[in-house]
């Protein structure tokens, strides 16, 4: 190994020193303020609101609601157009959600729900194209399965597993929150590509989906998207003409659990396929599969978790707009994590590739650390490597490879 590589994972390992340390330390000094002043943390301890209008209840952020703020040191590598670029920067965003339903007499559930982006910055957003509407729908519960009806994923990306992972905000799959930056526009880098492992092609868009009830282990769903659109109904809106729209496009998926021994495993497995409307040359009827694993074994007082995910597509850069006879994506994440107490860790591996104009080869890890300082918050530091390669064409470094890192530290805050 050269004086310059050792420099560099030195480096590297002493920002993963620094903000593993940094969590600790903030955690520790948490925890002692909360023994010292119960009420301190106590007070920010809280269920999701939750209230009743006649029949109809409601309930308030319950859903994935949250807040989160990052700090982050970046190293990002250098080449014929652009020196090495480093830089501390911070990001934050925060959604909520509300869900309103009725049940009757028979036991059918009738309601709806929304789901909503309150803030985001260049660094942050969601896999919606950062639409302060997210997701609104409207759903039917009766004991042979789950209806929904409106912007909601779809039944691929709903039942699908790609692994555990410590923290959603900061992570290699279908992260929340990039670390990196092209100095030349101020854009987050991230953009270029973000893995997600379980099928997501029909995104928010307008659609029905049936979700089974889970017996002896296995469930099964089945939804059906019209358009690339995204409205609170299927067959409403205004499909757009450009080239490459997809439509009716139908997913099936299927997650089975249960024990061997004394081991908790789960299988995923889901499909998804289009019919291409104003085709271009090369354009094709889109197709997207994946597959997933997880299995959990508690020893002790600790549970130890892992998993995998593995999405294959004919979309470029998982675009179905980008549907091609040759050519195509496909993305693997690896994990692991154990949990003792209110501390979670854990590591990530992902590699995938883009083959089209042009090919693009993205490879990261990740190793993470964080503490609960209780039920809604949780301190989360680590350290994330990327690397960026491209067969034609060059980066913002005016080099066809990129390599970066960083140092990181989350504060969640979820309902």
């Amino acid at each position: 190994m050269t004086f310059r590589a050792k420099h560099i994972w030195a480096g590297r390992l002493h920002a993963a020193f620094l903000a593993t340390a940094a969590a600790i330390l903030v955690a520790n000094r948490g925890a002692s303020a909360a023994e010292e002043s119960p009420g301190l943390l106590d007070s920010l301890s809280l269920d999701p609101p939750e209230w009743s209008i006649g029949d109809v209840s409601f309930k308030l952020g319950g859903f994935g609601g949250f807040a989160a703020g990052t700090l982050f040191d970046v190293h990002q590598s250098g080449g014929p157009a652009y020196p090495a670029y480093n830089h501390k920067n911070s990001s934050a965003e925060a959604r909520t959600n509300v869900r309103a339903q009725r049940i009757f007499d028979t036991g059918l559930i009738v309601g709806a729900g929304a789901d909503f982006l309150l803030y985001h910055d260049k660094f942050s957003g969601d896999q919606y194209d950062s639409d302060f509407v997210e997701k609104l729908f409207f759903f039917f519960q009766t004991g042979f399965g789950r209806i929904e009806i409106g912007e909601q994923d779809g039944a691929g990306y709903t039942l699908g597993l790609s692994g555990p992972i410590t923290n959603e905000e900061v992570t290699l799959e279908n992260r929340n929150i990039s670390l990196f930056r092209d100095p030349t526009t101020g854009e987050d880098f991230g953009q270029v590509f973000q893995s997600v492992t379980a099928v997501q092609s029909t995104s928010n868009f307008a659609k029905a989906v049936y979700i089974s009830p889970r017996l002896f282990g296995l469930q099964a769903g089945v939804s059906f998207t019209p358009n690339m659109v995204r409205s609170p109904l299927p067959f409403t809106g205004n499909p757009t003409n450009d080239p490459g729209q997809q439509q009716n496009i139908w997913e099936i998926a299927a997650n089975y659990t249960t024990y061997v021994s004394d081991v908790a495993v789960g299988f995923s497995a889901a499909l998804a396929e289009g019919s291409l409307k104003n085709g271009t040359n090369g354009g094709d009827d889109l197709y997207d599969w994946s597959a997933g694993a997880q299995a959990a074994y508690t020893l002790g007082e600790v549970k130890l978790s892992a998993g995998a995910g593995y999405r294959e597509t004919n979309a470029y850069g998982f675009d179905p707009a980008q549907a091609f006879g040759h050519g195509g994506t496909h993305s693997t994440h690896v994990s692991t994590t154990a949990e003792w107490g209110s501390w979670i860790a854990g590591l990530e591996y992902s590699w995938s590739e883009a083959r089209g104009t042009p090919n693009l080869d993205v490879t990261g890890f990740q190793a993470s650390g964080g503490y609960r300082l209780n039920q809604n918050l949780q301190l989360t530091g680590g350290w994330q490597w990327y690397d960026y390669r491209r067969n034609s064409g060059v980066f913002y470094n005016g080099s066809p490879k990129i390599d970066m890192n960083a140092a990181f530290l989350v504060l969640t805050y979820e309902l």
